[in-house]
């Protein structure tokens, strides 16, 4: 028996990573295909798991699909991608990380995602690419 909690959460997730059925040919649809083949591969076996374990049984199941959904809702957009619109400021999800110019090096929410931001300027730097096919 699945419960409320439990269905609003498997609804967001497929919503999420899974999305709409697509149609096309192109790189990016095929993308978008392997993408939502491989999130089914992952919730099944996520269900699997959830229900073959012995402590996910009823008023904490609710509990621990509610927790779930929230998080996801929380930290997920509806692309699938990392955000943060909804974390309340005094959860103090940011920290800021000074240096000796005051400037900001590492927001924390982001440290992970896709930049570290350096108030390093570099005015020249070498860059060595070795080509592995012919070993120069």
């Amino acid at each position: 028996m699945t419960t409320i909690n439990e269905n609003k959460f498997y609804q967001a997730l497929e919503s999420i990573f899974t999305g709409a059925n697509i149609e096309g040919d192109s790189g990016y649809v095929n993308l978008l295909k392997i993408k939502s083949s491989y999130y089914k591969l992952i919730l099944e076996e996520f269900k699997k798991s959830v229900n073959n374990e012995q402590i996910i049984t009823d008023s904490f199941k609710e509990e621990f699909f509610d927790k779930l959904y929230s998080f996801f809702e929380k930290y997920f957009s509806e692309s699938g991608s990392v955000y943060f619109v909804k974390t309340a400021n005094w959860q103090r999800v940011y920290e800021q990380v000074y240096t000796d110019n005051k400037d900001v090096v590492l927001f924390w929410k982001t440290h992970m995602l896709y930049y570290v931001k350096s108030d390093i300027l570099f005015q020249s730097i070498d860059v060595h690419i070795t080509d592995e096919e012919s070993k120069q």
